[in-house]
């Protein structure tokens, strides 16, 4: 997991540095409150100004939403063209929703290259390669934060990204985002087909998806904020180890306050494994669903074994590997799997916190 961890922070680097921005400088714009920011391009289809809208309204309600915006929220939806051209600092202090399609300037900025868009296809690297109408949701640190026009990190700030192939995709993927909070994941139309064979092959969501509901909104003073649908790259990983392909994976990001204040370079990569890229398993709940609960319980020593866990007292127990070779004193994380029926659950919260949670179990 840890050389996962660390190529998708060498991913991350490369990205940072080849938005395609107009020339700025260094910006010494002292850092302000951080805020929350919903952007969407002055110019962008009715459809997609409809979806910036709705994110804009769920403020009050979206966990994910309350917690980015602290108590103040922001009252008007941002022009994504006028942030990419503005001052660094306008669009790095700040947590960033970018609603549009990928030609959107922020969006091009800033995010991953993890998806391509040509005449007719829709591909997303895990997922393949689509026609249709395909919405499309990737989340990380804010880069621009992390770029070279900011002298220091002062705090923590994310980016979400909520595309799609065409306008209707991205209203679905910002329904998606609303309604279930999800953070990472690909969800499609009725309708949609494969455009060209790839070997990672994953299916879409449909948009009437559900997240297991044992999986409870607040763990003690963790507060459930984000879901992420795993790739095929990821399932791959889990039969590799188990002998068997999942039937589903998810993982579940809980929060609570003060996990995205570090500061500087020493805080680096905590303040990643606490966000909401795709691979950044701190503080969250992955679950895994097979075919049964036989497949399942064969599974669990399995995976154990891969995770150098250790059997004690109806879970498997240990703790994570390091997250930053370089980080001195640097504690690992508890790690704790454990099966509910069809579903092994694994725990990089702190211990107790999930694996003694009785809906947890299936109690």
């Amino acid at each position: 997991m840890k050389s996962i961890v660390n190529f998708s922070l060498v991913l991350l680097l490369l990205t940072t540095l080849a938005g395609p921005l107009p020339a700025q400088k260094l910006d010494k714009t002292p850092p302000p409150a951080r805020s929350l920011v919903i952007a969407v391009a002055s110019t962008a289809p009715p459809e997609i100004q409809k979806a910036a809208a709705a994110v804009l309204a769920a403020v009050g309600t979206q966990p994910l939403l309350k917690a980015m915006a602290a108590g103040n929220p922001p009252t008007a939806v941002s022009d994504s063209t006028a942030l990419a051209a503005g001052k660094p600092s306008a669009r790095a202090y700040c947590h960033l929703i970018v609603i549009g399609l990928p030609t959107d300037p922020l969006i091009t900025a800033g995010w991953q290259r993890e998806a391509k868009v040509s005449d007719g296809d829709f591909y997303v690297f895990g997922y393949g390669h689509f026609a249709g109408d395909i919405g499309y949701i990737e989340s990380d640190r804010n880069p621009f934060l992390h770029s070279r026009f900011i002298p220091t990190a002062p705090y923590e700030t994310e980016m979400v990204t909520i595309t799609g192939s065409t306008p209707t995709g991205v209203a679905l993927a910002a329904q998606a985002f609303i309604d279930k909070g999800l953070v990472n994941g690909v969800v499609a139309a009725p309708g949609w087909k494969r455009s060209a064979p790839n070997l990672l092959q994953h299916d879409p969501l449909d948009p009437a998806f559900t997240v297991p509901d044992w999986v409870p909104a607040q763990l003690n003073d963790w507060t459930k904020i984000a879901v992420t649908q795993a790739s095929e790259d990821e399932c791959r990983g889990v039969e590799q180890d188990t002998g068997v392909h999942p039937q589903e994976i998810w993982r579940i990001k809980y929060y609570q306050d003060g996990v995205w204040d570090g500061a500087g370079a020493k805080s680096a990569m905590l303040d990643y494994v606490n966000g909401l890229h795709r691979r950044a398993y701190g503080n969250s709940l992955w679950i895994a669903r097979f075919g049964s609960a036989d497949e399942a319980a064969a599974a669990a020593p399995k995976i154990a074994h891969a995770a150098q866990l250790r059997a004690q007292a109806g879970l498997y127990t240990g703790s994570e590997s390091p997250y930053g070779s370089n980080t001195p004193g640097e504690k690992r994380s508890p790690l704790a799997l454990w099966q509910r029926n069809d579903w092994l659950l694994m725990s990089t919260l702190p211990s107790g916190v999930a694996e003694g949670n009785a809906a947890l179990k299936g109690q």
